[in-house]
C-alpha cells in the first residue's frame, strides 16, 4: 500500500509541476509583453522544468517497479 501512496504522491507533484512552469512561462510572456527584464524568471523557468523532469523520471521508476514483469 506504501507504494500506492508514493505513486499517487509523485503523480501531485507532476501535476504541480506543469500548472507551476505553465505559470512561469505566462508571467514570462507577460514581462515579455511589458518589455521588463525577464532573464530572472527564464532561470527559475530552467529550475521548475528541471524539477519537472526529476519528478517524472520518479514517476516513471515508481510505476515500472508495479509492472507485471517486476510482479514475480
Amino acid at each position: 500500500m506504501a507504494h500506492e501512496d508514493d505513486i499517487q504522491m509523485v503523480k501531485r507533484h507532476v501535476r504541480l509541476g506543469r500548472k507551476h512552469v505553465s505559470e512561469q512561462q505566462d508571467r514570462i510572456a507577460e514581462l515579455d509583453r511589458l518589455e521588463l527584464p525577464s532573464e530572472t524568471a527564464r532561470d527559475f523557468l530552467e529550475l521548475l522544468e528541471q524539477m519537472q523532469e526529476l519528478h517524472k523520471k520518479h514517476l516513471s521508476r515508481l510505476l515500472a517497479k508495479t509492472s507485471p514483469k517486476n510482479a514475480a
